[in-house]
């Protein structure tokens, strides 16, 4: 009886605790010749995540196996929690996301936008990030970063 009730309270413990402090674990899967995916990877490490990474000869199929359309993609792809993070993100958005857990599949930042974490240059204007949905022609804006 006592090992089911720490059992109880272990577990409320879990699921009480911050959705980021669960979520320090990702795996990145990009291509092994992007030195700005190399650079995405640091920028995670340098803010606490621990991660895997996972090389492929191309990102088109993984792309495609997820449903995103190319004219929402980057050039690499991270698995968050139970979210895909697609492009050059800023950890500010992951966190977001992690705290509110909307019911969606995940975000996207398309292309490789200058000033992006791991893109050379200054940021120019607030990074539109979108809702991975299935609709291309009118995707929904999660937020600007």
């Amino acid at each position: 009886m006592k090992h089911h009730i720490l059992r109880h309270l272990f577990m409320a413990a879990a699921l009480a605790a911050p959705a980021t402090a669960l979520a320090t674990t990702a795996t990145v899967h990009k291509t092994p010749t992007c030195g700005c995916c190399d650079f995405y990877v640091e920028y995670l490490e340098a803010r606490g995540y621990e991660l895997t990474i996972v090389d492929h000869d191309s990102m088109v199929p993984l792309f495609e196996e997820a449903a995103i359309d190319l004219s929402l993609a980057s050039c690499h792809t991270t698995e968050v929690g139970p979210y895909t993070v697609v492009g050059h993100m800023p950890v500010e958005a992951i966190e977001q996301l992690l705290a509110e857990r909307p019911m969606i599949r995940g975000i996207t930042l398309p292309g490789m936008p200058t000033g992006s974490p791991g893109m050379p240059g200054a940021q120019q204007e607030p990074f539109t990030v979108y809702r991975i949905s299935a609709n291309v022609e009118n995707p929904e804006v999660y937020g600007q970063f």
